[in-house]
């Protein structure tokens, strides 16, 4: 088995897992087992989104290049995004960095499941209120 598939079967089982789901879509474009870009999005159960984005390279081995994990209320406000996009080198921890509504602050390197935990937290926060 690929380092790819591999990836794919984990990122399955971790999507289709999280509690207080409403919906998954993934669109994955697995490019010979040589690159892989993932897209997909979350929604919640009180109509919030979490959108991400992948990209690696599988030579020699399974490498992450780029990532998005961006979520949003129901009003489509952002939350926050985790990201690596090379825009802020003020940042300590350029290229990664967080997103806020009003902010961008430094972030350690980002893996989807961490981003989903986050947005669980929230959510859970607000369902107790």
């Amino acid at each position: 088995m690929s380092a790819i598939t591999e990836y794919l079967d984990d990122i399955e089982r971790l999507l289709y897992n999280i509690p207080f789901r409403l919906s998954t879509k993934i669109h994955v474009e697995n490019r010979g087992d040589i690159a892989l870009y993932i897209r997909g999005e979350v929604e919640f159960v009180n109509g919030s989104k979490l959108y991400f984005k992948e990209y690696f390279i599988a030579i020699p081995v399974l490498k992450k290049l780029a990532y998005s994990y961006h979520y949003q209320n129901k009003d489509e406000e952002i939350i926050f995004r985790f990201d690596n996009a090379e825009h802020h080198p003020e940042i300590k921890t350029y290229p990664h960095h967080k997103h806020s509504k009003d902010s961008v602050s430094p972030s350690k390197e980002m893996l989807l499941k961490e981003a989903i935990t986050e947005a669980l937290n929230i959510l859970i926060k607000l369902i107790k209120r």
